[in-house]
């Protein structure tokens, strides 16, 4: 079409052209300005036409650019979801999960799920600090730690349905203790445990009958 258009206004000003210096005969000036008069007319109607269609391939790529960016934002959404549900998933292998469900089994197997939960919260939560060891085992069987691994009840308990689903909720969701590295059981606690929780540790929260700090 813009080809086309091209084409119409160089005959447009051909035919200008050879009327203003005199090519054609007197007697064919009024026929050939009515050419030229078409040719005119066709040209404007032709520009408009293109421009016209200009403004409708504008309209079409604004619209496409706008869902191009929706498609981008919510693409970038997704992402954010994945990188939030990755940075919360923590894989354990086989043997570390077990050693992680006994030790919840033993320190909180008379709480709710969510008890249970936030206790396997403060293992994972060491993994990641670099004030313990980055492996459960190496944690949990750490000197003077876990009173269950001390008194050997650890190695007696059954590993209950619930734990193992606390524990589950706890390699996958988001940590609920806000960080804590530490729990105590204050009512089962000796005095001087209790005095130095309190005296070099900071409380973040209670839930059920375990207190957790950092």
């Amino acid at each position: 079409m813009v080809k086309k258009k091209k084409i119409l206004f160089f005959v447009y000003c051909l035919l200008v052209s050879a009327l203003s210096i005199g090519w054609y005969p007197q007697n064919q000036n009024k026929q050939v300005r009515k050419d030229i008069t078409s040719v005119r007319k066709s040209s404007e109607k032709m520009a408009a036409l293109v421009e016209n269609n200009q403004f409708c391939y504008q309209g079409v790529a604004e619209t496409d650019m706008d869902e191009r960016r929706m498609n981008t934002q919510e693409d970038e959404k997704q992402r954010r979801t994945v990188k939030t549900i990755v940075r919360y998933r923590v894989n354990l292998d086989h043997g570390a999960r077990r050693i992680l469900e006994r030790i919840v089994e033993a320190e909180s197997g008379d709480q709710t799920i969510k008890g249970r939960q936030m206790v396997a919260n403060v293992i994972l939560n060491r993994m990641k600090s670099e004030k313990f060891p980055n492996s459960v085992r190496e944690i949990v069987f750490a000197g003077r730690q876990f009173s269950p691994v001390s008194n050997g009840s650890y190695y007696r308990v059954k590993v209950s349905a619930r734990t193992k689903k606390a524990v589950e909720k706890a390699l996958k969701e988001k940590d609920n203790t806000n960080g804590a590295l530490y729990f105590m059981y204050r009512a089962g606690s000796d005095s001087s445990n209790v005095s130095w929780f309190d005296r070099e540790l900071t409380k973040i929260c209670e839930y059920g009958c375990h207190e957790f700090f950092r």
